[in-house]
């Protein structure tokens, strides 16, 4: 009957309510009952095919994000290139450290030296000049023995 007519009207209400033996108002919540379960029933369907989509988008979306960053950034994912990038860099840091360390020595031994300390006192003359000139290379240090 419900599927031939899923809201009868009060006419149709009532021959039922008599044919079944029970109150209109029955009838009626069993219509209303029944309606509800079966829009119920379409919308987890309807939320069931939808969650399945979005997993599947969201599954797509992944492997188009993975092969994208793959083609942006081919060497990024190296663990052997980063540890040898990040080995050359710290050689560098080392050796730029040692360079700065031996120069900032070299500058304060010249500047402790009085204005006398090319006379040693053992009679040896020493004379010890940082001629600075237009060479690409940078200065020229030069030590004399005298």
């Amino acid at each position: 009957m419900f599927s031939k007519m899923p809201d009868p009207e009060d006419h149709v209400i009532e021959k039922l309510s008599g044919e079944l033996e029970l109150d209109p108002t029955q009838i009626k919540i069993w219509f209303d009952n029944k309606r509800y379960h079966i829009q119920a029933q379409r919308d987890m369907d309807e939320n069931e095919i939808l969650r399945l989509e979005n997993e599947r988008l969201d599954a797509e979306s992944l492997q188009l994000y993975s092969e994208l960053n793959k083609r942006i950034c081919a060497n990024c994912n190296n663990a052997e290139q980063e540890q040898k990038i990040l080995q050359d860099l710290q050689n560098e840091n080392t050796r730029l450290t040692e360079e700065i360390t031996r120069m900032s020595n070299m500058v304060a031994h010249f500047e402790e030296e009085p204005d006398d300390s090319n006379n040693d006192p053992n009679g040896i003359d020493l004379e010890l000049r940082l001629e600075c000139n237009d060479d690409p290379n940078g200065p020229d240090l030069k030590l004399r023995l005298g």
